[in-house]
């Protein structure tokens, strides 16, 4: 019996003191060392701390972190008393878990972003909860171009299926993508869509007149009218879900529910994409040039022949008749670890 007793304690020991010295282990990969060293910021092209609205802020620099980089915040706000900021988050991706790196990223600046002095923070985070800021001063400059158009991404809940979605739902805590426009369809803001590969973003479409009113809703104010009109997002090759051999690939799938007058939109034929949900998929990961098109068709049955599996089609102005009456350019990054 007390030998029995004696194995059981030595086992019991045993256990014991390999979990305290799993746990030193586990403490030792964070270790309590110095905070993150930021090295000379470079704010703006040849550091100038200066920038466009509309345009992309030039960063670049050097981070050291003994505990490792757990996340890298950036600040925009602007001084004297002025209420408008943006900002912008890495928390995975290349720069997260490495002791050192050299972050050179290109920010993307609203076009509507006030003339006049801003203050700039930079803040890098460690594994150990250690943290650094970089701060300066940043004045942005007024915009050369108006905004006639932007797209706003916002990620959402769901599951892909085939050629479309189930179970769509808002996310809290989300914070909206937009590229900014001219009338021209060149990008102005946010030309580098950053997404999520195995994300599903709900796409909205959105025109302004002169006066920076929306009328993006004059395409859909009645099914008479919205007859006419079909959103196609073109370039790229993606591999669509249907076709993916993974159930990784890419859906576009236009999706209004009601018209301006208040009735319903029936079926996938009827939707037009002024607003749409889209994910990229894992199979068509890396940077792609594409273009937001919205197509006016010559004739209103037209619209009744594109099917969910058309809107990447390269020759779809051919098959159907009509004009791009919008066309908007930008690069789409599908890339793990992006926001």
């Amino acid at each position: 019996m007390k030998t029995r007793n004696i194995r059981f304690f030595f086992l019991l020991s045993t256990i014991l003191l390999g979990f305290l010295s799993s746990c030193k282990k586990d403490n030792e990969e964070i270790p309590a060392l110095a905070k993150p060293q930021i090295g000379t910021l470079e704010i703006g092209s040849g550091n100038n701390k200066t920038v466009k609205a509309g345009s992309d802020l030039h960063l670049e620099g050097d981070i050291v972190a003994e505990a490792l980089i757990a996340k890298i915040e950036i600040e925009v706000h602007q001084e004297g008393g002025g209420q408008y900021k943006f900002t912008k988050a890495y928390t995975d991706g290349k720069y997260i878990g490495v002791k050192n790196a050299t972050f050179h990223e290109h920010i993307d600046v609203p076009a509507d972003a006030p003339a006049g002095a801003y203050h700039f923070h930079f803040t890098v985070t460690d594994k150990a909860g250690n943290a650094t800021t970089a701060e300066s001063p940043l004045t942005i400059q007024g915009s050369d171009a108006k905004v006639a158009y932007k797209l706003v991404f916002t990620e959402v809940a769901g599951e892909a299926h085939g050629d479309h979605f189930h179970d769509l739902a808002e996310k809290e805590k989300v914070e909206p993508i937009a590229i900014s426009f001219d009338e021209k369809g060149t990008a102005l803001a946010g030309g580098h869509a950053h997404l999520n590969p195995a994300g599903i973003y709900k796409i909205e479409l959105k025109q302004f007149d002169a006066s920076s009113k929306e009328i993006q809703g004059q395409y859909i104010s009645n099914k008479a009218t919205a007859d006419y009109y079909k959103a196609f997002l073109t370039g790229g090759s993606f591999v669509l879900n249907p076709n993916s051999s993974t159930g990784n690939g890419a859906i576009f799938q236009t999706k209004e529910t009601t018209y301006g007058d208040g009735s319903a939109v029936n079926g996938a034929t009827e939707t037009t994409g002024i607003i749409t949900y889209f994910t990229a998929g894992k199979d068509n990961e890396g940077e792609k040039n594409v273009f937001f098109v919205l197509r006016k068709f010559n004739d209103a049955s037209t619209k009744s022949k594109v099917t969910r599996t058309d809107w990447n089609l390269s020759d779809y102005a051919t098959k159907f008749a009509g004009q791009d009456l919008i066309k908007l350019s930008f690069e789409l990054h599908a890339e793990e670890g992006e926001d």
